[in-house]
């Protein structure tokens, strides 16, 4: 009896052991499983961030030498990059907050939540647009081919059509295939020029940085479906950081390049290309390059004009009268859009970041007053009921 129970009990020690082994093996287990998915979270927000701004103009270089400084640029890109991280953050919490992009529209804007709503749309429709002419411009000036009707263009809507039915997750998945490319190529050009810009006319400091928070407000604005989107679906927030950093080395590599090349680079409709394009195969690499970069804004671009008809009758047929007019805007070419349309899109995005700075600002405020309100609230009524049960 003795013996049986000098048994028993060391099998119950052994299966304590084991019970707690296996408990700690399953909960390092699940946390190795989180940060793995937090990590995968954060790349897809980072590269989906990064390639909804690296686009048509800005690898060609078109919109950074319209919106920044030819001279002393690398100030302004640290208050760009700074901005990228501020405004993407901003964006990624009030979509977590309200549930997405079209709740925090609701939440923020009240009845004028459908004005917003088609103004976004409307510079959805321009930057499609304008990514198509960005594409019959690297097929045309990068490879050397003129069309007479842009068939690049228009099998890249076809494209796009058909994978945005996939989503947030389409998207994440074509920003993680494209980025890294994307970001290599420019990387490889990072530290062949000076960053001190080149003393090319005179620049007024103020306008300047004006320029600069029109081009990141337009960026963000056009980002707003997604990020907000992305925030309501969970983790990833590191990622607006991240890709705000990304987008900043980008800016400063890219200027730094046309800056150092000079007027003609300047002048030209796609200013990187004119730096890259003196070597044909070099310029042929760069036109595939940007066209990488093309589809990774397009997708972002279209996603709220795909969703906007989503539940309607005949939702096809919308889509697909979406996709023509982007593709009759990008007739007027890359560098009239950006010109006129981008400074525009600027000034709507602005005004839509303030709006949601201050109300959201507002409501976290309100929820976190009265949540710390309760909190004590409910403590006292606790006390008193205790106290008041023990006169009875």
């Amino acid at each position: 009896m003795k013996r049986a129970a000098v048994f028993l009990a060391k099998s119950g020690e052994n299966c304590r052991f084991f019970a707690l082994f296996g408990a700690r093996h399953a909960y390092i287990h699940s946390m190795a499983k989180e940060c793995l998915q937090g990590i995968k979270n954060a790349a897809g927000v980072s590269a989906t961030l990064v390639g909804t701004v690296v686009g048509a103009g800005f690898i060609s270089g078109a919109e950074l030498v319209r919106f920044f400084p030819s001279e002393g640029f690398l100030p302004y890109v640290y208050v760009a990059a700074g901005l990228f991280a501020l405004f993407f953050y901003l964006l990624f919490r009030v979509g977590r907050a309200f549930g997405g992009y079209e709740g925090a529209l609701s939440a923020l804007f009240g009845k004028f939540a459908p004005l917003f709503r088609a103004v976004l749309l409307a510079a959805s429709l321009v930057m499609c647009g304008s990514m198509l002419a960005g594409i019959t411009a690297a097929v045309r000036e990068g490879f050397g081919i003129s069309e007479a009707f842009p068939f690049a263009a228009l099998a890249a809507l076809v494209l796009l059509h058909f994978l945005s039915y996939r989503g947030v997750k389409g998207i994440f998945a074509v920003n993680l295939a494209l980025v890294p490319v994307i970001l290599a190529f420019i990387g490889a050009y990072a530290f062949r020029a000076p960053y001190g810009g080149m003393p090319y006319g005179e620049s007024d400091a103020f306008s300047s940085l004006c320029a600069v928070v029109l081009y990141v407000a337009m960026n963000a604005f056009l980002a707003a479906p997604v990020v907000c989107d992305a925030g309501a679906k969970g983790g990833g927030g590191a990622g607006c950081f991240i890709s705000a950093a990304l987008i900043g080395f980008c800016i400063a590599a890219v200027l730094a390049n046309i800056t150092a090349e000079g007027a003609g680079a300047l002048s030209a409709e796609m200013p990187f290309l004119y730096v890259v394009g003196k070597n044909a195969a070099l310029g042929n690499l760069f036109s595939a390059v940007c066209l990488c970069g093309i589809l990774t804004t397009l997708f972002s671009s279209y996603y709220p004009l795909h969703n906007c008809v989503n539940g309607k009758k005949r939702a096809p047929l919308w889509r697909a009268l979406l996709c023509l007019g982007a593709f009759a805007l990008s007739v007027l070419g890359l560098k009239q859009i950006v010109r006129y349309a981008y400074p525009l899109v600027g000034a709507a995005g602005a005004v839509f970041l303030a709006v949601c700075a201050v109300r959201s600002r507002r409501s976290f405020f309100d929820e976190y007053f009265f949540r710390k309100r309760d909190d004590g609230v409910h403590p006292r009524r606790e006390h008193a009921k205790d106290k008041g049960g023990g006169h009875h």
